[in-house]
This record gives C-alpha cells, sequence and structure tokens, in this order.
C-alpha cells in the first residue's frame, strides 16, 4: 500500500503522535461506531460520521496550526477557494429563500467538515498510526473482494432483496455492491444500492496497488489483486469505476520503465478476460434477469449515458438568472430530470454555489494539483495519482461535495485535495533555496 513521505516530519506536528492524536482517534471512533449501533438505519445518512469530522477540527490549533505557514501561497489559494465557494452558495441559498442562520449554518458545518478531515487525516499521516491504517486498509479490501465475489457466484437472490432500486438494475451487478452494503451500513451509510459505490472503492484499490507495483513493488498478492480488481471493477459495469482507472493509468506509467507498462497492461487484459470468464458462468446458471426499464436499461456493460449528459443542461437551465450565485446548499443533492440528484460533484457546485462557487472549486483544486506536482518532482507520485483518480471518480458519480454529507465523496474528496498541502508543509526545507518558502 502507499505510504506518506519518507521525510514526513514529526517534529513539525509533533501532538498528531502525542496524547492529542490518540485523543482524536478516540473521540471519532467512539462518534462514528457509538452512535452507529444506536442510531444506525438503511436510510440513515451517516450524520455522525460527519461530526466525528467536525470534532475533529478542534484540535487544528495543536495538529495542524504548524503547517499553515510553510503551506505559502498555495495554501492561500485553498483556504480562498474554500471561502469563495461558501460565500457563493450562503449568497445563492438567501437569494432562494432561506433564513439567514440556515444558509450560515450550512456553510460553518460545511467548512468544519473540511478541515476536520484534514486534521484527521493528518493523524492517520504519523508515525505510530501508519501500520493500522495500512492493516484497516487490507482487511477491508480482502473482506470486499472475498464478500463481492462469494456473492456474485452464490446468487443476491438468495441473500436478500437488492433494495428500493432494484427495478433499475440486473442481479448480476446488485451482487457486486452488496458486500460494500453489508460492510458500511452498520457505520450509518446510506444503504448501497448503486454499483458505482463498489466501483469507487475497488477502482481506487486498483490504482494504488497499481502505484505500489510501479515504485518497485514485486509481490505476486499484488498483482493477483490487479486482476481481482480490475475484473470487479468490470463486472459492476460502471463507467465511473472505470473512469477512475483511465485517468490514472498515464501518471501511473510516465517516466516508468517499459517493462512495467507491458505488465500493467497484460494485468488489466487478463483483468478484463477474468471478468468475462465470469460473467460467461453466472449467465449459464442463472436465467437471464427481466429487462430494465428506467435510465439503466441496455443490459450489463451497454447501458449509454445513463442520463448524465442530460443533467448538465437541465441544471443549467434551471438556474436560469442564478446562475451566478447559484440557489445554495439546500438545492444540491435533489432531483434532475429522472435521475435522483446531480450525479456530479462539479454539477453540484454549479447548483449549490454558481459560477462563483465553480471559480471557488477550480482554485481548491487547481492550488492542491500544483502542490501535488511539486510533491512529483521530488518524487512522491502517489498523492497526485490519488487525486486525480478521486476527482475523475466524482465527474459521474454522487454529489454534495461542497456542503455537508457524510457520503464517502465528501470524505474521498477533501482528503485527497488536503494531503498534497499536509505533505508538502512537512517537507525539511532545502538549504540557500528559496522554493520551499513559496
Amino acid at each position: 500500500m502507499v505510504q506518506a513521505s519518507p521525510h514526513y516530519r514529526a517534529d513539525s506536528v509533533k501532538a498528531a503522535s502525542g496524547r492529542a492524536g490518540f485523543l482524536l482517534v478516540c473521540v471519532v471512533a467512539v462518534l462514528v461506531l457509538g452512535s452507529a449501533l444506536l442510531w444506525s438505519s438503511p436510510e440513515f445518512r451517516a450524520g455522525h460520521l460527519l461530526l466525528g469530522c467536525v470534532v475533529s477540527v478542534f484540535y487544528a490549533p495543536r495538529l495542524l496550526g504548524p503547517l499553515l505557514p510553510r503551506m505559502g501561497w498555495a495554501g492561500v489559494v485553498f483556504g480562498g477557494g474554500l471561502l469563495l465557494v461558501h460565500a457563493a452558495s450562503w449568497v445563492g441559498g438567501v437569494m432562494e429563500g432561506d433564513p439567514v442562520w440556515l444558509a450560515s449554518a450550512r456553510g460553518l458545518a460545511g467548512m468544519l467538515g473540511v478541515f476536520g478531515l484534514a486534521v484527521f487525516a493528518l493523524v492517520l499521516l504519523a508515525p505510530r498510526w501508519r501500520g493500522f491504517v495500512k492493516w484497516s486498509a487490507w482487511v477491508l479490501l480482502g473482506l470486499l473482494l472475498v464478500g463481492s465475489y462469494v456473492i456474485f457466484f452464490i446468487g443476491i437472490e438468495y441473500i436478500g432483496k437488492p433494495g428500493r432500486y432494484a427495478f433499475q438494475f440486473e442481479d448480476l451487478r446488485m451482487a457486486l455492491i452488496w458486500p460494500t452494503r453489508l460492510l458500511t451500513q452498520p457505520i450509518g451509510q446510506l444503504a448501497w444500492e448503486h454499483t458505482n459505490f463498489a466501483a469507487f472503492y475497488f477502482g481506487l484499490a486498483l490504482v494504488i496497488v497499481l502505484e505500489h507495483l510501479g515504485n518497485g513493488g514485486k509481490s505476486l498478492t499484488a498483482r493477483g489483486l490487479v486482476i481481482l480488481l480490475g475484473s470487479a471493477v468490470f463486472l459492476t459495469a460502471s463507467r465511473s469505476g472505470w473512469l477512475m482507472v483511465l485517468m490514472a493509468l498515464p501518471l501511473i506509467l510516465v517516466g516508468r520503465k517499459s517493462r512495467f507498462a507491458l505488465e500493467t497492461v497484460g494485468l488489466l487484459v487478463l483483468a478484463i478476460g477474468f471478468g468475462f470468464a465470469c460473467l460467461k458462468t453466472k449467465q449459464v446458471q442463472t436465467p437471464p434477469p427481466p429487462a430494465a426499464i428506467g435510465t439503466h436499461s441496455g443490459g450489463l456493460v451497454k447501458r449509454a449515458d445513463a442520463g448524465r449528459f442530460i443533467v448538465y443542461q437541465t441544471v443549467w437551465k434551471e438556474l436560469g438568472g442564478r446562475r451566478l450565485f447559484g440557489k445554495g446548499l439546500g438545492a444540491v443533492n435533489q432531483p434532475v430530470w429522472q435521475l435522483e440528484h446531480e450525479h456530479s460533484s462539479f454539477i453540484s457546485t454549479l447548483r449549490g454555489g454558481g459560477l462563483v462557487g465553480v471559480f471557488g472549486h477550480l482554485l481548491v483544486i487547481g492550488s492542491a494539483t500544483w502542490t501535488a506536482l511539486r510533491l512529483m518532482r521530488r518524487g512522491q507520485r502517489w498523492p497526485l495519482v490519488l487525486l486525480v483518480t478521486v476527482l475523475s471518480g466524482l465527474l459521474f458519480d454522487r454529489s454534495s461535495v461542497i456542503g455537508i454529507s457524510g457520503y464517502y465523496e465528501f470524505i474521498a474528496h477533501w482528503v485527497a485535495v488536503s494531503l498534497p498541502l499536509i505533505l508538502l508543509a512537512s517537507w525539511p526545507p532545502a538549504r540557500g533555496t528559496d522554493e520551499d518558502r513559496a
């Protein structure tokens, strides 16, 4: 798995490996796991998970404070863009008729959630937590893969009902997301009823494993994971999942030996072949599913654009005279055309904060990308790979990123954009140069 920079300076963030870091992890664990046991339900939208992130921000002066001066102009642009996004959505909400206190509360909660996630990510980067994070990631990934393939071949009809959106999906696709639903629902996540959710996990894990191999990893287990993860993304029939992988591949392959490039292509070809074999085996064992209806018709692989591109036109027309500041955070994650929500984090930004909000969002992403490129020049490629992969997955995936959300996309987005700044600020400055003082 990917590790933090070897130059990560624990002395600049002593609290991250000391008592404050330990207390923070304990507090978040109690909020997430404890409240989940009491309040979790299939439709609960992970409010307590977000609450744990909000609590984290109160450790910012001790954990993030020492790093802020070293973020330089990148940190200023990042913070300015974030403020611009929420200011635009606040204006848009007030113009739409939201009470001032409600628009302010939504914006404040979103800002606390974003900075709280940055603080929590900083804690988990500390040496004392690195082994725990790696071990947890391997266990969860293993459970997801094993569960997915076992349930795929057993048949989801023997496990339980697919959910309220079952009429849109074939049993084959639903089987692939059931393990993620079982693992994440107990901590309060909304029931995973769309294969894009599972494909996001599988695609992100696939990219990280490939980056590990590109850094010189020789493990046969990692190569086997590429085949299993690649075929899992294929079987979900999620175009968003494959977009994540395809956008990350150039970054993973550039500057690497041709032998690694050929091996990567070969492993992905084997993954698709294994996916085809699984699909044919399953089709022989079970009768064909009933014809799907709605925007997801057309079979397991051929499903056109499922209405995603029409959303762009619909939201633009919907805004009308509110295109400058949007309609506020209350308008985000609402039905669009015949879809349940925007299916794009960036369209949700346009809907909630208008063109001003989109500009602020791009400033945030731009500062993170520029910082990740600086890390890449120093030999740390994985922050940029992670950033590109996550942002690609959010082009046609869930929404509510700019607001307050307990969904995985909110967490993945803001962790991915904050990590480059945290890592670069933790890098020891080179003597006699001005690069790290910028």
